[in-house]
């Protein structure tokens, strides 16, 4: 009895043994490509394939990008198991990965390629949030904002009559430009202008023309900040250096203490430690932000 018992266990191991080893071929596919990498193909440039979280549930995780390379962990009915640069672990359809040659022993996949301009789609990965805007550049922690207001006055007369294309002109600041309750641009200080078009009036009831265009304004560091003023034409746009509207009669007069609006050309950067308070508040007149330019006839 105990040499029939004897036998019977031999024959149990001889079995379980022969059952091992066939079990070990078996799956041996799956071993022999772990630590493999593989790059994503794609049929056609800018295209790209799904990485699954399950191959039963075939639930999408994300999109992978043409030339992105995964690990390669393992293979199932179809599917590679992969793992990505970034750490995530997911299935890939065997049709849409190349495994690439490489030497034994544990693989990093290299970071993904850079995607390709096309139709975002749900499975993608969220975008980048925008950098901000304008960001103040290192040294500096004030901004004079694009298109502050400031009101010029002509410190003289000028006249079509004798006025000449190029001539410099004579302007005052009216009212102290504040920003964060500092004084950027004080009362009095000047401003750089040219007389942009200059024409004496004509026989033939032809009217002068006179026109001005504002290049700087000084500011209380004493550093000049670009400007422009506002042309209010009709059916024309501002720009840099754009004239004041061109009078048209018989001799154009400007005279003085006429006020002139002018404005910033783009944001200034300026250091704060480099400006005061104003000396009287009640003449002082906030810097405008991106104040609406009103379009005078």
């Amino acid at each position: 009895m105990k040499q029939l018992s004897l036998r019977s266990s031999r024959c149990i191991t001889k079995l379980s043994a022969k059952y091992l080893f066939g079990s070990f071929f078996l799956f041996l596919p799956a071993f022999a490509i772990a630590q493999h990498l593989g790059q994503v193909t794609c049929a056609r440039q800018g295209d790209y394939t799904y990485l699954y979280s399950s191959i039963t549930t075939m639930e999408v995780l994300r999109t992978l990008q043409c030339g992105e390379q995964l690990e390669v962990t393992g293979r199932y009915q179809g599917f590679f198991a992969v793992r990505t640069a970034s750490g995530e672990t997911g299935y890939v359809g065997e049709g849409t990965l190349v495994l690439l040659k490489d030497k034994p022993g544990p693989k990093a996949p290299a970071s993904a390629v850079p995607p390709v301009r096309r139709p975002r789609t749900a499975y993608d990965a969220a975008a980048p949030p925008p950098p901000p805007a304008n960001p103040i550049p290192a040294g500096f922690d004030l901004t004079l904002p694009n298109n502050t207001l400031i009101r010029l006055k002509l410190s003289k007369t000028i006249s079509s009559e004798t006025a000449h294309v190029g001539d410099a002109v004579d302007l005052v600041v009216a009212e102290d430009v504040l920003v964060d309750g500092l004084c950027l641009i004080s009362s009095g200080a000047s401003s750089e202008a040219v007389v942009s078009e200059a024409e004496p009036k004509k026989r033939m009831g032809k009217g002068g023309k006179l026109g001005i265009s504002v290049k700087f304004v000084h500011l209380a560091d004493n550093e000049k900040a670009a400007a422009r003023s506002f042309q209010e034409s009709v059916g024309s746009n501002s720009t840099t250096g754009s004239i004041l509207p061109l009078a048209h009669g018989k001799e154009v007069v400007f005279a003085q203490g006429t006020e002139i609006r002018a404005y910033i050309d783009g944001d200034g950067y300026l250091k704060r430690a480099s400006f005061q308070p104003p000396k009287s508040a009640a003449s002082a007149a906030p810097a405008a932000q991106n104040p609406s330019q009103p379009h005078e006839r």
